[in-house]
């Protein structure tokens, strides 16, 4: 038994080194815990993703929705146009900045508004302004939501007040506050701590409900957001050493929750990477040996101390990597003559069927060796099954001979 317990550690210890293995990296195993159920940290710069937690699933905005609403209102080019209140709009729920039906202000006043004080009101007094009604508003926010790369969000309302069929994802909440963020009227309100506001029946000074204005160094907006079914939602930008960030978190337990999760993603974000550039006039090599000048400056965005892969393909485009394999930036490098190109793709089909043949080599010579190895195995277990079959029966023999007497 001691010599077919060897031979079942030894053949277990050989499949282990002949195992595939596979590379971990650490870096998100420095990554805070986050309390909100999704987050997304990204450089606002890049676009390159930092820091992830079910960045896809899709979730209630609130408030956070009239991002969307301001950067259309500004977009527009009506900014400095006076908008008569409706009825409707006053009559909205939730946070108000307490507009007067028949009341009239400047559409860029709302939009201050709306951002600073969180004012429903004000966002369905954009809203209809701007479109003529909500439901008309809302195909302009999934309009610009797509266009912005935004491809699991549905609109319904311009301030998030809660609708089944209102969602949004924290990848897209980041890609659609990248697009807003390069605006500088956008990033001028989205700053504002403190708003004078004087409407009829209410003269008073609005202050932004976003603490990281006052509380977290280098933080440049954006907006906050509550309702019971979407719980805190908090999209925050920041700017500081030369880094520029937006953390995205949704549905956080508290307050609090969703204030610290972002301070800590904003706090991982700095001390762990670093942006990185590739030069205009730098010659790349491409896939036949010659070297091409890069056009135009590249800029990713990395773990500190690590250096994108560049890869170049048939058809001429340059992609930067990082060292899991994710795609950072890509451009087309060069243009490859017709003939050229058709002849690269299919160097590059047939290296795909060199390499598929060899992967399919490797994994038959892998099923074989194990199937061997059990073969093996069983055979052993078979051979010791009947060493151990003879042995009792020469036992019960002997046993036989010592109890009873033969005639000879």
């Amino acid at each position: 038994m001691k010599k077919l317990f060897h031979t079942i550690l030894s053949l277990c210890f050989l499949s282990a080194m002949l195992a595939p293995v596979s590379t971990v990296f650490a870096e998100q195993d420095k990554a805070p815990l986050v309390k909100s159920q999704s987050a997304i940290l990204i450089d606002q710069k890049t676009g390159n993703v930092l820091y992830n937690k079910k960045d896809n699933k899709k979730m209630y905005p609130a408030s956070i929705t009239k991002i969307v609403t301001a950067i259309l209102a500004i977009d527009s080019g009506k900014m400095g146009e006076t908008v008569t209140v409706s009825k409707n709009a006053t009559l909205a729920e939730g946070t108000r900045v307490y507009l007067n039906e028949g009341e009239q202000m400047p559409l860029r006043k709302l939009v201050e508004g709306m951002m600073v004080n969180s004012g429903n009101d004000a966002a369905i007094a954009i809203a209809e302004y701007l479109a003529g009604d909500v439901p008309s508003f809302a195909d302009k926010m999934n309009e610009f939501a797509k266009m912005a790369g935004a491809r699991h969000t549905h609109f319904v309302t311009p301030n998030g007040l809660f609708d089944p069929n209102h969602y949004t994802t924290a990848e897209d909440m980041a890609k659609i506050t990248q697009y807003a963020m390069k605006n500088s009227e956008f990033r001028r309100i989205v700053k504002i701590k403190d708003l004078p506001w004087h409407v009829k029946g209410w003269d008073t000074t609005l202050v932004n409900h976003h603490r990281l204005l006052w509380d977290y160094p280098g933080t440049t907006g954006v907006k906050n957001g509550y309702v019971n079914k979407s719980k805190h939602t908090l999209v925050t930008s920041v700017s500081r050493d030369g880094m520029d960030f937006i953390a995205v978190v949704l549905k956080a337990p508290t307050s609090k929750a969703a204030y610290d999760d972002t301070t800590s993603l904003f706090d991982y974000g700095f001390s762990h990477f670093q942006r990185q550039t590739l030069s205009k006039g730098t010659l790349i090599e491409g896939p036949a040996g010659k070297k091409h000048v890069l056009k135009e400056n590249i800029q990713v965005t990395l773990p500190v101390g690590e250096n994108a892969s560049k890869n170049v393909s048939a058809s001429g485009e340059l992609t930067l990597k990082n060292s899991a394999g994710d795609s950072l930036a890509a451009v087309q490098l060069f243009q490859p003559s017709p003939k050229k190109e058709a002849s690269q793709v299919a160097a590059h089909s047939s290296g795909e069927g060199e390499g598929s043949k060899i992967a399919l080599q490797l994994t038959t010579r892998t099923a074989v060796f194990f199937y061997s190895g059990f073969l093996m195995l069983a055979a052993l277990m078979v051979m010791v099954r009947m060493r151990n079959k003879k042995r009792r029966a020469l036992a019960r023999m002997r046993r036989y001979e010592k109890n009873y007497t033969f005639i000879k």
